[in-house]
C-alpha cells in the first residue's frame, strides 16, 4: 500500500535504513565499472548525472527503438541524429519525456542536455526513460488527456487528491475537447493539480498532475481556443 513520500528509500527504506532500489538498468552498469572501473563511468556524461540513459525513442520519428545515449546529449540529437528527424516531413512541436508522469517540452527546448536537473527545470523528469516524440498536428490536449487516463487507471484509490483529483482533471480535459471548455477550466486544472501534488500518498499522484501543468504552460493558447465564451 502506498505511504507517505517523502522520506524515500533512498533515506529511510528497509528496515528505517537508507535503501538502494536497483533496476535492470543500474545493474547492467556494474560489471561494466567493475571491469573498468569507476573513473571511466565517471568521464561519461555531465559532472551531476554521470554514464549513459537508455530511452525508448517512439513517437513521430523516422527510427524509433531502444537508444543508449551519454548523459548530457541534447533532445535534439537524439531525434534528429538518432531518430532520422520527424516523420513524413512534418514539424517537431514536442517531446515527452519520463513515462506517464512526465513533463511536455516544446521545440524551442529540444537543445536542452538530457541530465536531471535540466529535465526537472523543464517541467519535465528523467523517469522510467520514455521519449515520446508529438510533431504539429498533435493536440496537447489529447495528450493530456491519454496520460490522465491512465493514470485515473493505475491510481489504487487510497488516497483523495489522487483518487478524485485525476478524475476530476480528465472530466475537464474530455469537455475541452468537445469545444464546450469553460471559463474557470484552466484555474481549475492548476488549482486541482497542485493540490494533487501536495497531497497525494505516493509518487503516482504526486506526478499525474505533469502532464496537464506542463501543456498548460507551453500551450495554453491551445486550451483557452476550446474554451466557449460565456454568455451574457
Amino acid at each position: 500500500m502506498p505511504r507517505p513520500r517523502p522520506p524515500y528509500p533512498s533515506v529511510k527504506g528497509l528496515f528505517g535504513k537508507p535503501t538502494v532500489i536497483n533496476n535492470v538498468e543500474t545493474l547492467a552498469n556494474i560489471p561494466k565499472i567493475i571491469v573498468r572501473g569507476g573513473a571511466w563511468f565517471s568521464s561519461i556524461g555531465t559532472p551531476s548525472s554521470r554514464g549513459t540513459k537508455v530511452f525508448a525513442l517512439t513517437g513521430k520519428v523516422n527510427i524509433s527503438g531502444l537508444i543508449e545515449v551519454p548523459m548530457g546529449t541534447t533532445i535534439r540529437e537524439i531525434i534528429y541524429d538518432i531518430g532520422g528527424g520527424i516523420s513524413d516531413g512534418k514539424k517537431a512541436k514536442a517531446v515527452q519525456t519520463g513515462g506517464p508522469s512526465g513533463g511536455i517540452i516544446p521545440e524551442k527546448y529540444f537543445d536542452t542536455p538530457i541530465d536531471y536537473e535540466s529535465l526537472t527545470a523543464l517541467g519535465s523528469m528523467m523517469g522510467s526513460g520514455g521519449m515520446i516524440v508529438m510533431d504539429e498536428d498533435d493536440s496537447m490536449i489529447e495528450i493530456a488527456k491519454f496520460y490522465i487516463q491512465f493514470s485515473v487507471d493505475e491510481s489504487c484509490g487510497k488516497c483523495a487528491p489522487c483518487r478524485i483529483g485525476n478524475y476530476q482533471m480528465l472530466k475537464i480535459l474530455e469537455r475541452l475537447l468537445r469545444r464546450r471548455g469553460r471559463d474557470n477550466d484552466i484555474t481549475d486544472l492548476m488549482d486541482i493539480a497542485f493540490a494533487m501534488r501536495k497531497g497525494s500518498l505516493c509518487g503516482l499522484g504526486q506526478t499525474s498532475p505533469n502532464p496537464v501543468i506542463s501543456t498548460l504552460k507551453y500551450f495554453e493558447e491551445e486550451y483557452r481556443s476550446n474554451i466557449r465564451p460565456s454568455r451574457v
